[in-house]
């Protein structure tokens, strides 16, 4: 077994994003036992502030900056040295594969560091270019960006099914090194059931209070607007019963604005940002959350919001599929508007969908504590 002592973390997103929030689990998960390091690839796009925000973590910051993520490509890279050679740490964890490009950097400057590092790439979701491959932008992006990510000493991933899709996209070089599936952590002091369930009575007070009248039940999506995301279908369900609120929390787009509008969709409404608290009390005031994403690598919103005890309602599909299968309804046909809103109204005629027990073994398995086992058993081996 390796006595690792320290860690350095590499990230390139606030800790309002969720790989923001994900590096400061990862901190936390092995802050018991190893000294945390993180360095911040701080840009003004994802960085408006230069202030850490309130999660409390201890763990040494260090922190560059580069007028965006595309100039980092050239900028970060001493700095990265720099870190490494005063640090010399025992692992640098990358927290995704767009920072791949830093890759044969970290593993140069820790040899001249002699610190014998070992680098580890946290690998997520699908690949840009695979879902939007005719896209110029995102080819370039692989090809100086995400391509080095295999030349990583080891991997983790949040699911099984990203491992495999990514054994698929990069090959042996990937599927045959070492690695693990970690998942994801929820932050139960956060995400939780109210002391006292919440009445139909206080929704609609919550509702109202929200600007949403005159609607008898209020569906939650958390999403971008991006075509795995499969928005489309949320807003035809929300065509099929108007008398029902769809609430969408995310960035808006004239591309959502001109459906909506084709569609004169009034029970649409759109909360572009949430702070996690109040985040948490949408999801506990909600009749359920509905996720009809076609592609994702894990799919944190449905399970937060299982945490706060209202019902999930999502595609069955790619890892969605792998942590929801068994806990609540899941439609297999991702774009059957018609049977998601099946499933609503028994949800509003008073049905539970959700089974309680795999609920629980779900959310057992998303714990921080379960999360921390799993994350120092691998960095352990």
């Amino acid at each position: 077994m390796i006595n690792i002592k320290k860690i350095l973390f590499v990230c390139d997103k606030n800790e309002c994003t969720s790989f923001g929030r994900l590096t400061l689990n990862l901190v936390k998960a092995v802050a018991p036992e190893f000294e945390a390091h993180v360095l911040w690839l701080k840009t003004p796009k994802f960085f408006p502030e230069k202030s850490r925000g309130g999660y409390q973590v201890d763990y040494v910051s260090h922190e560059v900056w580069g007028r965006s993520l595309y100039t980092g490509f050239a900028s970060f890279r001493g700095p990265l040295k720099k870190v490494i050679a005063n640090v010399a740490p025992d692992v640098v964890f990358f927290i995704r594969p767009e920072l791949g490009f830093l890759v044969p950097l970290a593993k140069r400057a820790a040899e001249k560091a002699n610190s014998n590092a070992q680098t580890v790439m946290f690998v997520h979701d699908t690949f840009a270019e695979t879902l939007y491959p005719g896209s110029f932008k995102f080819k370039l992006l692989n090809m100086f960006y995400i391509k080095d990510c295999v030349k990583a000493d080891s991997f983790v991933y949040n699911s099984r099914w990203t491992r495999d899709e990514a054994a698929k996209h990069f090959g042996p070089k990937m599927g045959e090194a070492r690695g693990a599936v970690i998942g994801c952590p929820i932050d139960r002091e956060l995400f939780n059931k109210p002391a006292e369930a919440i009445s139909q009575q206080e929704k609609a007070a919550f509702r109202k209070k929200m600007g949403i009248r005159n609607y008898y039940g209020m569906c939650v999506n958390v999403s971008l607007d991006e075509p795995r995301k499969n928005i489309d279908t949320f807003f035809e369900m929300a065509r099929l019963r108007p008398d029902v609120a769809f609430v969408r929390i995310g960035k808006t787009s004239q591309r959502m604005t001109d459906i909506i509008n084709a569609k004169k969709l009034y029970n649409v409404f759109h909360l572009e940002r949430l702070a996690a608290p109040e985040l948490r009390e949408l999801y506990r005031h909600a009749d359920l959350i509905v996720y009809p994403s076609l592609l994702e690598g894990f799919g944190l919103p449905p399970i937060e919001a299982v945490a706060c005890g209202t019902p999930a309602l999502c595609a069955a599909t790619s890892a969605v599929k792998e942590n929801m299968e068994g806990v609540c309804p899941l439609v297999d046909s991702p774009t059957d508007a018609e049977a998601y809103a099946k499933v609503i109204d028994r949800v509003l005629a008073g049905e539970n969908v959700i089974n309680e027990n795999a609920a629980q073994a779900l959310l057992d398995r998303c714990s921080m504590e379960s999360f921390s086992k799993r994350v120092l058993e691998f960095i352990r081996r």
